[in-house]
């Protein structure tokens, strides 16, 4: 099996949301796997540790933003075309 995901923020937070937020669905997932211990079991984390596979490669556009980042830059972007957008109406 293969699961993939991508953060930008601290491992285990990321780790503690997949419990917190979704944890019957990753035990649907993970459930047939071997030696799966549940999302929920303190063991979990170094479960995912041991079996974790670091990729070859990887790109990132802005690798000095976050997800967070970008995301107040859009905002503030639509922010300046909205008032430029009214002051060439008026």
């Amino acid at each position: 099996m293969l699961f993939c995901t991508a953060y930008d923020g601290d491992w285990d937070p990321y780790i503690d949301d997949f419990a917190t937020k979704i944890p019957e669905l990753m035990d649907i997932l993970f459930g047939n796997v071997e030696g799966w211990p549940g999302i929920k079991d303190p063991s979990v984390k170094q479960f995912i540790l041991d079996h974790q596979i670091t990729a070859a490669g990887w790109y990132v556009g802005v690798p000095h933003l976050t997800v967070q980042d970008i995301r107040r830059h859009e905002r503030i972007v639509k922010g300046i075309n909205k008032a430029l957008d009214e002051a060439q109406t008026n």
